[in-house]
């Protein structure tokens, strides 16, 4: 009998061994919940275009935004940059950023007359008094109704004004003054009212595309050609050219543009972080190209090029009593109110 008793406690205690360490297992492999998995970020592969060199300052600043801006996104959003026109002339690219197929364009005044008419009289010699009044008009109410015209005519937006150097002139032998231009073949933008102002100046006014000029030059196509220092250092015009007349008679601007629809995809971090990036590319930009104009006159004295430096108030003396601003208002009646408020602001 307590043989019997024994053999059941005996079974029950095993039984409750056994049970006890079933649910200690039970317990240890309890599934846990999974982390969430972020979905992958969107990534944004831009096209940035431009016409001019790959060490001009143009270029450089397009290299500096696309370090920030990719270091700022953490990859994010990623830009490969074309310089040299590989995309198009400056027309062309205006034109694609608009229909989408290149994201971004820094583009010179030489676009002004296709899609801005109604401002292309800011690039008339004499205008700016200097960079900062070229700035005091570019980022106010002129430069948000110029923004405005783009995005109907090119379904972009100006995010920020570049600084080039002035343009100054340059042939193959001296012209000290304005009455050394007479019949002299110039190299000019496509702009019709810059064609009509180097016609009251007393030459013989010709439209070349940028990436055409160098080999114009080289063949005589044009006798001279008017750029800043650093485009006429860093394309080898001097190569070409054996005299620089430092008439600084054009103030004008680089604008870093974007097409709208892929500037208002970015979601509100990214265009942040964009923004943060583009401003500071900007100030790297301008103040490379401050301190740069004495270093590309320099280079260029040590590379041969007769440098003169003229009496300005001639030229700009010249221009004036030339009536030409008065003659295209006639075409253009907005310059007169336009010219006016630039003057407002020097």
């Amino acid at each position: 009998m307590f043989k019997k008793y024994g053999l059941i406690l005996l079974l029950m205690l095993i039984i409750a061994t056994v049970s006890l360490g079933c649910g200690g297992g039970a317990e240890k492999t309890t599934p846990q919940e999974s982390p969430k998995q972020e979905s992958p970020k969107e990534v944004y592969s831009l096209k940035l275009g431009h016409n001019v060199t790959p060490d001009s300052a143009v270029d450089q600043g397009a290299h500096k935004f696309k370090e920030l801006v990719e270091k700022k996104t953490d990859g994010q959003v990623q830009v490969t940059i074309f310089p040299s026109a590989q995309l198009g002339s400056e027309i062309d690219m205006v034109k694609n950023m608009g229909m989408g197929a290149i994201d971004i364009v820094v583009p010179g005044d030489g676009a002004f007359g296709t899609y801005t008419p109604k401002f292309q009289s800011l690039v008339l010699p004499f205008v700016f008094s200097n960079v900062d009044h070229m700035d005091r008009v570019y980022n106010g109410e002129i430069g948000k109704e110029m923004d405005a015209t783009f995005r109907q005519t090119a379904n972009s937006t100006i995010l920020a004004v570049w600084h080039r150097g002035p343009r100054n002139l340059t042939a193959n032998e001296a012209k000290p003054t304005p009455d050394n231009l007479k019949g002299m073949k110039l190299r000019v933008t496509t702009i019709p009212i810059i064609v009509s102002a180097w016609e009251a100046m007393g030459t013989n006014p010709t439209p070349i595309a940028f990436p055409e000029l160098f080999v114009s030059l080289q063949q005589g196509v044009v006798d001279g050609q008017e750029n800043p220092l650093d485009l006429i250092y860093t394309s080898n015009f001097h190569e070409v050219q054996s005299h620089i007349m430092l008439t600084e008679h054009t103030y004008s601007p680089w604008l870093f543009m974007m097409n709208v629809d892929k500037y208002n995809s970015f979601p509100e971090d990214v265009r942040k972080k964009f923004d943060e990036a583009l401003a500071e590319a900007t100030a790297f930009q301008k103040q490379l190209v401050k301190d740069s104009e004495a270093d590309y006159l320099k280079k260029l004295k040590d590379a041969g090029a007769n440098v003169i430096e003229v009496d300005k108030e001639l030229f700009m003396k010249k221009y004036a009593d030339s009536g030409n601003i008065e003659k295209l208002a006639e075409k253009y009646p907005e310059i007169p109110d336009l010219m006016k408020r630039v003057m407002a602001l020097k």
